[in-house]
């Protein structure tokens, strides 16, 4: 949590009280509506392209002990349910309309293709985006491509962040708080801010970047992010400390090549893994700090019962919030189209809150 800046009770420093990240493009309830921007950009930046997790290829995962675990009933939960949609309005009244309910906010991501499209993507999808009432959750890349850990840990890229940070601040009228990640995935390999062997340039980017958009407005807070799973760094070597962490997130896929067949043993395995969902949690506890899921999904239709099982995990853990990944790009995790019914049903237990 940033210096302790009076972060009420968990959720309720998140939700942005109706404002609301690679970077994305992408009929139930007739009374939702999302109202779009009213001065619809003419010649926009190109749209980013969505950075999902890149699924790196490790040797397959053990499987493990058979879960003994019982699939809970359905129930409402109580964390805030959040949608990436590749980035477009219309995606998301589509998504809404599906769900019967409005959702609680929306994953945002800007692009990096090089510095111009880094720096303009953020307010093109701020304008974008100003007509439409839903907490918004950024996901801004820590640099553009061809930039490196070690120019980000020197301050290269420090006025490119309190740039950054003035066009959300002008783009966010009010005092609520502005909910940023960066550097997300760090301890993969398939980004280019990759930490492995790097560990002490990433933690001095990370805290460079937060120091930038500090100096612009204490309205910022700032998650942290690894990927679930062992892919050979500790991720709390690449931790840059409580003073620049507000919430500490994660992101998670059901990835069929080498996670269980089982569902319910897949759940599981994620939750028991080295670096895992319950090392996320003891983590986070540890450290005093919330935690959210800034991206998940499944790919199958087989795969209901692990939907089950995070909604109630996430509930458990009373966790800020929970980004589920309606899209196609870079991941098959798209629901509201009928791609996979049966996980649909567990998942939109959602709307029934």
């Amino acid at each position: 949590m940033t210096q302790i800046r009076s972060l009420a009770p968990l959720a309720a420093v998140f939700l942005l009280a109706g404002c609301g990240g690679g970077s994305g493009q992408t009929g139930a309830a007739s009374a939702v509506t999302v109202v779009p921007s009213a001065a619809p950009v003419a010649t926009p930046a190109p749209t980013p392209s969505p950075t999902a997790t890149q699924t790196p290829t490790p040797a397959p995962a053990p499987t493990p002990t058979p879960a003994t675990v019982a699939i809970p009933p359905a129930a409402a939960p109580s964390f805030q349910s959040v949608v990436y949609v590749g980035n477009d309005v219309p995606d998301l009244a589509a998504y809404e309309a599906w769900l019967g309910r409005p959702t609680d906010g929306v994953q945002l991501f800007s692009g990096r293709n090089g510095w111009a499209d880094w720096s303009d993507s953020i307010g093109w999808l701020a304008d974008r985006w100003k007509g439409v009432a839903r907490t918004r959750y950024w996901s801004i890349p820590l640099f553009a491509e061809g930039g490196t850990l070690a120019a980000a840990a020197a301050g290269d890229y420090d006025s490119r962040w309190r740039g950054a940070a003035a066009t959300l601040l002008a783009a966010s009228p009010g005092d609520s708080t502005i909910a940023v990640r960066t550097g997300w995935e760090f301890n993969g390999d398939w980004q280019p801010w990759a930490a492995k062997g790097k560990e002490a340039d990433y933690r001095a980017a990370y805290r460079r970047f937060v120091a930038s958009f500090r100096a612009v407005s204490d309205r910022f807070r700032f998650e942290w992010t690894p990927n679930v799973g062992d892919f050979g760094t500790n991720p709390e070597d690449s931790y840059p400390g409580d003073d620049v962490v507000d919430l500490i997130g994660m992101d998670f896929y059901y990835n069929h090549e080498w996670d269980p067949a089982d569902p319910v043993a897949a759940f599981n395995y994620k939750v028991s893994e080295r670096y895992g969902l319950a090392w996320h949690q003891d983590f986070a506890a540890r450290h005093g700090k919330p935690t959210a899921y800034a991206e998940w999904g499944v790919s199958r239709d087989s795969d209901a019962p692990y939907v089950t099982l995070a909604l109630a995990w996430f509930a458990a853990h009373q966790v800020v919030y929970a980004s589920y990944w309606n899209s196609n790009a870079a991941y098959a995790g798209k629901l509201s189209e009928g791609q996979y019914p049966a996980v649909a049903s567990a998942y939109r237990v959602l709307g029934a809150r």
